[in-house]
């Protein structure tokens, strides 16, 4: 995931000076915040992730959805908000993101999100270094990752770092229909990017720019390519005043550059 630098560069600009994190209080993750977050995650998998599996049907289909329509047929990202709301001590982005591949297949989709290694190629400078296991329990129709990656998340003018562990579940349902579902089991921010010998902070015990995410992707393959639904929700600390930007906004571009970046990954296949 990406911090998008261009609503920072207008902050930058009318500060014209250079903030580290470590100005912004460290916050505790409570448990009301934790719960409200699993909350939101289990309405969605009820709501949407479970009836994929029956139907095939993307939030493109709906026709409410966005008024976007022409741009997904003709290869262009779709981002839309589906939730941006501030709760007892925390914050819940989700954002929902559609595109249309012509040319891919799902094994595309399915080599590059399990070459864990590549990471760092497929969507710098965004992913440090990355590494993946095939669980014990895995089955062809349901293979079950367990991943660590180094994520580098930063703007012209402030820079995070984590650690994180994924539980990960590849499940192909036919051969037109595949999804990808990913918590993270654990997130530990750096105290210092630039020097790991100062170690992390205690999980739930930092900045809280990063506390939860779950990531989604619905991928249907017709006519001759893929069509692609990514779906990302994280929990975050209620944002700061004169910081709205790090919330919704990083959440809607951190979206939109993965579908970017698959896309490219894909074509760099063929």
């Amino acid at each position: 995931m990406r911090f998008s630098p261009l609503a920072a560069c207008v902050v930058a600009a009318a500060f014209a000076v250079t903030v580290e994190a470590s100005i912004i209080p460290i916050v505790h993750l409570d448990a009301p915040a934790l719960q409200a977050f699993e909350k939101y995650v289990a309405q969605f998998e009820r709501n949407v992730a479970g009836p994929y599996e029956q139907t095939g049907k993307l939030w493109i289909d709906e026709s409410s959805c966005c008024t976007k329509k022409g741009g997904f047929a003709a290869g262009k990202p779709v981002v839309e908000a589906r939730e941006n709301t501030d709760i007892a001590g925390g914050s819940i982005h989700h954002y929902s993101g559609a595109l249309r591949i012509p040319g891919a297949t799902i094994a595309d989709v399915r080599r590059i999100m399990q070459d864990y290694t590549n990471y760092p190629k497929y969507f710098k400078p965004d992913v440090g270094k990355g590494s993946g296991t095939k669980d014990p329990d895995s089955t062809p129709a349901d293979e079950h990752f367990t991943a660590q990656l180094s994520l580098i998340q930063s703007t012209i003018w402030m820079s995070v770092s984590y650690d994180c562990t994924y539980d990960t579940h590849y499940r192909l349902y036919d051969p037109h229909r595949w999804e990808s579902v990913s918590t993270a089991s654990s997130i530990k921010e750096w105290r210092d990017p630039k020097d790991v010998s100062g170690g992390y902070y205690p999980e739930g015990d930092d900045h809280g720019f990063l506390w939860r995410t779950n990531t989604y992707w619905f991928v249907r393959e017709r006519e001759g390519g893929i069509d692609l639904e990514l779906d990302s929700m994280t929990l975050s600390r209620t944002v700061p005043t004169g910081f709205g930007w790090w919330g919704a906004k990083r959440t809607h571009d951190a979206v939109e550059k993965m579908m970017r970046d698959m896309r490219a990954a894909i074509q760099a296949l063929h």
